[in-house]
């Protein structure tokens, strides 16, 4: 099999609309979960290629996957960086990793035909790999760094969990990049996934993925269409492994597995194709990202300690309030963002990244953890926090209300929570030197609304269903106008 796949891999071969029909011809007719079971064989590759700089390997590889045959620039995803291929050698680009956008952990990093399939590998500049690290893939709200245009690393909210460290692509490649989580999810239905990958992924048959996850990468499949360059690419690796992303060849796929039309039967046979002989996906508009809607928290001044809720740690200075942040290392001060008290003495932000949950032990004596659950104390060498994952090995604080509606926070160690001017951060000082923080409980729960849009039907529209059918103005139900979905009763 491998020796037939890896002929002819010079002109990669492009795929019609008929062939299309009958590689998916099995899908036909099967909606939601039997679509997704339906989907796996023509997903799962034929063949892979050895990882790494073999013979034949991974870069081997990318030489037909991810090469400008016009310059020899190895196509980078990850930053804006750029290398060039010296020649079909199979031999790594200097200063570059193969990337697992899909990370090899999740699954406890066993080297199978995920840890080898070229529809998960990317070449990508070693640092951003590095950064990137194994992290869930999702919207970035605090950035530790960033390569504008490319990836951004931070944390946000996943799974309804906020400060959890995320990467997220740059636009330019959200869909790529979506299209290829989602075919892992369908591809590797088989695997157990572990740790940070059961932030992402659910271990069942279906939906196999997190509704978060597939609410936001259909969402960035949309908006990020399939181009020219994802296509070739498609090709060549169906040239190399025998399979296809399907998710690339029907746009629309994601909805029928896990989208808006779960309940409609798929037919390859009608639906919108990024086939060349196929121009209907062509001209429809890239859907725009609708913001999701916003979160909101909020906060009121604290007059007693209620264990188990979140709090933000403020100082007012002058003329403005800051909240405290979280310390990224074993060890460090807590810096601050401004945040606005309004005439209700309440704060509302749109993440608990910065929130503090304080915990009751005994009697006024309490654990302080933070929202990537670290445990704070002071280890009474010096004037900075120090974290721990483990409570055993962290110590209480006693929490005591000051009359001007500050608190006293002190250590085991008789070290005090102070906010310095001079170094614009919370300190643990071992004397009254800065200023007492007021602490912030929150009071309530954030609740999204969304709203369908009704659309009143007018002659001149062009109609789609989501199987991609012209469909007349007597139609009812979900169609696509001008690139839009609406409601049309």
């Amino acid at each position: 099999m491998a020796a037939l796949l890896l002929c002819g891999l010079s002109s990669t071969h492009a795929i019609n609309r008929t062939e299309l029909i009958k590689y998916a011809q099995t899908l036909k007719g099967k909606k939601g979960a039997e679509l997704k079971k339906a989907m796996n064989p023509l997903l799962a590759p034929k063949t892979v290629l050895p990882y790494g700089s073999k013979d034949k390997g991974t870069w081997w590889g990318f030489w037909y996957t991810d090469r400008n045959p016009e310059t020899n620039e190895c196509y980078n995803r990850y930053s804006s960086n750029k290398f060039y291929f010296n020649g079909h050698t199979g031999m790594a680009i200097s200063g570059m990793n193969i990337e697992h956008s899909f990370p090899k952990s999740w699954w406890g990093g066993s080297e199978n035909n995920a840890y080898q399939d070229l529809y998960n590998l990317y070449p990508s500049d070693s640092k951003a790999n590095s950064s990137k690290s194994n992290y869930a893939m999702g919207v970035v709200t605090n950035i530790t760094s960033e390569d504008k245009g490319y990836d951004k690393v931070g944390s946000g909210t996943i799974d309804g969990q906020a400060g959890v460290p995320c990467w997220e692509p740059g636009d330019t490649y959200k869909g790529d990049f979506a299209r290829s989580y989602m075919y892992m999810a369908i591809a590797y239905s088989n695997l157990k996934y572990v740790k940070t990958g059961k932030q992402t992924m659910a271990n069942n048959d279906y939906p196999g993925m997190k509704s978060w996850a597939t609410t936001l990468y259909i969402q960035w499949s949309k908006a990020d269409k399939v181009n020219d360059l994802e296509r070739a690419r498609n090709n060549a690796v169906a040239n190399i492994e025998g399979n296809r992303n399907l998710l690339i060849d029907f746009p629309h796929l994601a909805e029928y597995v896990w989208g808006d039309s779960t309940d409609i039967a798929f037919n390859p046979e009608t639906s919108i194709t990024t086939a060349d002989d196929d121009n209907r996906y062509l001209k429809e508009p890239a859907q725009p990202v609708t913001p999701p809607s916003e979160d909101k928290y909020t906060f009121e001044l604290a007059d007693k300690i209620e264990s188990g809720k979140s709090y933000l740690i403020v100082a007012q200075s002058e003329s403005k309030y800051i909240a405290a942040k979280p310390i990224n290392s074993k060890y460090g001060f807590l810096y601050t963002t401004d945040v606005t008290v309004n005439d209700q003495k309440q704060i509302t932000v749109s993440s608990k990244a910065n929130a503090f949950i304080i915990t009751q032990q005994s009697d006024d004596k309490y654990y302080i953890v933070d929202s990537n659950n670290q445990y704070y104390y002071n280890d009474n060498r010096y004037q900075n926090f120090n974290v721990t994952s483990s409570p055993s090995a962290t110590t209480l604080w006693t929490l005591t209300p000051n009359s001007d509606g500050t608190w006293k926070i002190v250590s085991a160690t008789n070290h005090r929570i102070q906010y310095s001017s001079n170094y614009h951060s919370f300190g643990c000082y071992s004397s009254e030197q800065g200023t007492m923080p007021l602490l912030f409980v929150e009071t309530e729960t954030p609740t999204a609304i969304q709203t369908a849009t009704l659309h009143q039907r007018q002659a001149s529209d062009i109609r789609y269903n989501l199987g991609g059918q012209r469909v007349d103005e007597h139609y009812k139900g979900i169609v696509v106008v001008n690139g839009k979905k609406i409601i049309v009763k």
